[in-house]
C-alpha cells in the first residue's frame, strides 16, 4: 500500500451524496431566492460537524449517519459561544439534512443565545461513499489505494467510485460535490429576505469531505483534514464567492 501523505487524513472526514443521475434532484432548494439586494456582503461561517458516533468508531460516514458523541455536543457548544463572542450573532443558520450536522448547528445557536432554528438542506450534505458507508476506515484503505492514486481529494473520491463494492447504493464525483455545495449556499447567500441585523452572518453546517471539495473549487489550499468543529469562513459580494479562512480549530478551544 503507497504511502497516502496528506491525503490519508481526508478519509477520515466521514462523507456523503449521489451520483450525477441521482444527484440532489429531487431536494428541495435552501430557500426561495430571488435575486440579491445589491453591493452587500455576507459572510458565511462554514462548519464541520462534531464528532460523531462512528467517526469515533474510525467507521467511513457519509449518507449513513450517526448521533453525535458527548465529545461533538461539547464541541458544537464552545464554537457557538466563541463565535457570538466575536460575531455578536447569525442572520440564517443552514444544516446538511442528517441527524449529526442538524445537532451540531443546533448546538451552536442554543450556546451563541440565538432563537435561530437551522434550515435543513440536502445541498449540504457529505459525499456518498456508496458500498463503503458504514465500513472500517482500515478495511477500505487497500481497495482505495488499488483503485487508482490517492494524491488529491478528487483522486479519492473517484477511488470510492471505482472500487464500490455495492454499486446500487450512489457515489458522486468532485465536481457534483463542488457543485452542489455552491448552489446551495450562494441560495442562501442571496436570499434577498436575510435580514443584515449582525451583518449578514450565515451559520452552515455541513461535513469534511464536501466543504473540502467546495473550498477547494474556490482556489484555497486544505491541508490535511477538515477537524471537527472547525471554521472556514466565505464571504460573497457582487455575485463571488472569496475564502477568508480554512479549518480554523481557534473557535473549537
Amino acid at each position: 500500500m503507497p504511502d497516502l501523505s496528506r491525503r490519508t487524513a481526508l478519509l477520515s472526514l466521514g462523507g456523503a451524496a449521489l451520483t450525477g443521475t441521482l444527484a440532489l434532484a429531487g431536494a428541495a432548494p435552501a430557500v426561495a431566492a430571488p435575486t440579491a439586494q445589491p453591493n452587500r456582503t455576507i459572510t458565511v461561517y462554514l462548519v464541520r460537524h462534531g464528532k460523531t458516533w462512528l467517526n469515533q468508531a474510525g467507521r467511513i460516514q457519509g449518507w449513513s449517519d450517526s448521533p453525535l458523541a458527548e465529545a461533538g455536543v461539547a464541541i458544537a457548544e464552545t464554537v457557538g459561544r466563541n463565535l457570538a463572542a466575536k460575531i455578536g450573532g447569525f442572520d440564517a443558520a443552514y444544516s446538511a439534512d442528517m441527524m449529526r450536522h442538524f445537532q451540531t448547528a443546533s448546538g451552536i445557536l442554543s450556546a451563541a443565545g440565538s432563537s435561530l432554528a437551522p434550515t435543513r438542506i440536502a445541498g449540504l450534505r457529505e459525499v456518498a461513499y456508496g458500498g463503503w458507508e458504514g465500513e472500517k476506515q482500515s478495511t477500505a484503505f487497500p481497495q482505495l489505494a488499488a483503485a487508482g492514486p490517492l494524491d488529491t481529494l478528487a483522486h479519492i473520491i473517484d477511488a470510492f467510485v471505482a472500487s464500490n463494492p455495492d454499486k446500487t447504493l450512489p457515489t458522486e464525483t468532485w465536481a457534483q460535490v463542488s457543485a452542489r455545495m455552491n448552489a446551495a449556499l450562494t441560495t442562501a447567500a442571496t436570499d434577498r429576505r436575510l435580514p443584515m441585523r449582525y451583518g449578514g452572518s450565515i451559520l452552515a453546517v455541513s461535513s469534511g469531505m464536501s466543504i473540502t471539495c467546495l473550498l477547494e473549487s474556490l482556489g484555497a489550499t486544505v491541508d490535511g483534514a477538515i477537524e471537527n468543529g472547525a471554521v472556514s469562513t466565505l464571504r460573497y459580494a457582487r455575485g463571488s464567492w472569496t475564502v477568508q479562512s480554512v479549518n480554523d480549530t481557534s473557535y473549537a478551544g
